[in-house]
C-alpha cells in the first residue's frame, strides 16, 4: 500500500522520493502503518517478517540482513538479538532517520538510484534480505531480484511483501476508497503500482531470477502476498 495508506513511504523504485511529486508528509505518513485501519494491512506483514527473522537467526545467530527499502526501520524492534541490519532506500530521509537511532545493531545505510539491482552498490553478501512493500514500485524487477539473489551468501535468505493483484478485493479497494484518501492527500493511486503480482507470477519471478524453495502465501485479509526463498547453496 502507498503512502496515504500506511506504506512505508518512498521505497526503492517508489515515486515519492526527492524530484517526484510530494505525497504528503513523509513521516506521518510511516506512522499510519501503525493505525487502524492500516493496521489490517500491515500488522500480518509484520509478524511474518518477524517469524522469518526468527528462523533466520536459528540459522546465523550473528547474520548480517540487508533491508531493501528500510523506511523508518519499524521492524527492528521485534529482531531477535544478534542479527545487525544495513539499510538502503532511495530516499536519503529514511536512511538518516535510520542512522539517527543510533541503534548500534545498525551497521550503516547506503542511499541508492531508484531501479538499480542492489549488488551494483552494495560489494558484500549478507545471509539475508528483506523488501516489504518495494518489487511493487520497480519496473526493471527481473534484474532487480537478480541483483537481490546476489547480494545473498549462498544459501541466504529473502522475504519480500506486496500487495496481492491476484485477487478482486485489493483493486477494488484501491480504485474506491483508497483512491479518494489519496485525492484528498494531493494525488492519485493510479500510477503508484506499475508492477503488479499474484501469488503465481510472483513464484515465477522469483524462480526465473534464481531463487530456491520458493513460497508464496497470502495474508490472512488476501490483500497482500508474503514470499521466502533461498539463494543456491
Amino acid at each position: 500500500m502507498n503512502n496515504a495508506d500506511g506504506e512505508h513511504g518512498a521505497r526503492v523504485g517508489h515515486p515519492g522520493h526527492p524530484g517526484h511529486p510530494d505525497q504528503g508528509d513523509y513521516f506521518a505518513n510511516h506512522a499510519r502503518a501503525r493505525q487502524f485501519p492500516w493496521t489490517l494491512y500491515h500488522q500480518p506483514l509484520e509478524r511474518d517478517l518477524e517469524r522469518f527473522l526468527r528462523g533466520l537467526a536459528g540459522e546465523h545467530p550473528a547474520g548480517e540482513v540487508l533491508v531493501v527499502g528500510c523506511g523508518l526501520l519499524h521492524e527492528i524492534d521485534a529482531a531477535p538479538a544478534g542479527l545487525t541490519f544495513h539499510v538502503v532506500d532511495i530516499d536519503e530521509r529514511a536512511v538518516e532517520a535510520v542512522l539517527d537511532r543510533g541503534d548500534l545493531r545498525i551497521t550503516g545505510g547506503t542511499v541508492v538510484v531508484p531501479e538499480e539491482p542492489v549488488d551494483h552498490v552494495l560489494t558484500r553478501q549478507f545471509a539475508a534480505i528483506y523488501a516489504k512493500e518495494v518489487v511493487e514500485h520497480v519496473l526493471a524487477w527481473p534484474s532487480w531480484l537478480v541483483g537481490l539473489r546476489r547480494a545473498l551468501v549462498p544459501g541466504g535468505r529473502l522475504w519480500l511483501s506486496t500487495p496481492n493483484y491476484g485477487e478482486p478485493w485489493l483493486p477494488a479497494i484501491e480504485s474506491t476508497v483508497l483512491e479518494l484518501i489519496a485525492r484528498k492527500s494531493g494525488f492519485s493511486r493510479r500510477q503508484l503500482h506499475p508492477t503488479r503480482f499474484s501469488r503465481g507470477s510472483l513464484r515465477r519471478g522469483l524462480l526465473g531470477a534464481g531463487f530456491e524453495d520458493v513460497a508464496v502465501r497470502s495474508t490472512p485479509t488476501r490483500l497482500a502476498l508474503t514470499a521466502w526463498a533461498r539463494a543456491p547453496r
